[in-house]
């Protein structure tokens, strides 16, 4: 299933959050931006490397008006948990049958991208640290592919970012990028919002399949 990719619409699920009450994804991108992070399990390394990484950068990404949603498996409760003990500050919603990933065009790993070469490195690192270390499913699925995704307040797919790897996560700037430039064709920033602070050559909105 190849989901959507830059300038598509992007699909719109219903799915659970940590208080076990029903949420709708579009909800998150009314109002703001969304970076909308599909995790693997809980405790994947990887993604609890990606959501540290994200915590480390928050205010980056408030400075641009964007919020942040993680998307897991498993139960409200592991959410719950998995929010906790990640000390991380964004919303954390659960796709019990894994519609929304299907959706996404978010599909089961290979064993290359699950075990190749180029998984062995980020993994060595990631468990070097504690916070980042394997962990247990907890509901979840080893097998499955992560991707992250910035959709616009109009519901347009801006950034599709499907892991080639389950190591392949996209780094805080490519999507601060992203936003930048979105926010650069904003109304509001032509109306005198205040001039965004250069941090590198701005990129286009990109997809990587």
């Amino acid at each position: 299933m190849p989901g959507p990719t830059v300038h598509d619409p992007a699909p719109d699920v219903s799915l659970l959050d940590s208080a076990s009450k029903e949420a709708v994804l579009s909800s998150y991108w009314r109002r703001e931006p969304a970076v909308v992070v599909f995790l693997r399990y809980f405790g994947c390394p990887f993604c609890q490397s990606q959501v540290v990484q994200l915590r480390e950068d928050r205010q980056r990404f408030n400075d641009l008006g964007a919020g942040i949603v993680l998307i897991g498996q498993g139960t409200p409760s592991d959410a719950a948990e998995f929010t906790e003990r990640m000390r991380q500050p964004f919303e954390c919603l659960v796709d019990t049958d894994r519609s929304a990933y299907r959706a996404y065009g978010l599909v089961r790993a290979t064993a290359t991208q699950v075990f190749g070469p180029q998984v062995a490195l980020p993994f060595l690192k990631a468990n070097l640290r504690r916070e980042t270390v394997q962990r247990g499913l907890h509901g979840g699925s080893f097998m499955q592919m992560p991707g992250t995704f910035v959709i616009d307040t109009d519901g347009v797919v801006q950034m599709a970012h499907r892991n080639r790897h389950v190591a392949d996560t996209p780094a805080s700037d490519r999507i601060l990028d992203v936003l930048s430039a979105l926010r650069a064709r904003r109304p509001s920033a032509e109306a005198g919002a205040p001039p965004l602070r250069p941090r590198s050559s701005p990129r286009t909105p990109w997809s990587n399949g």
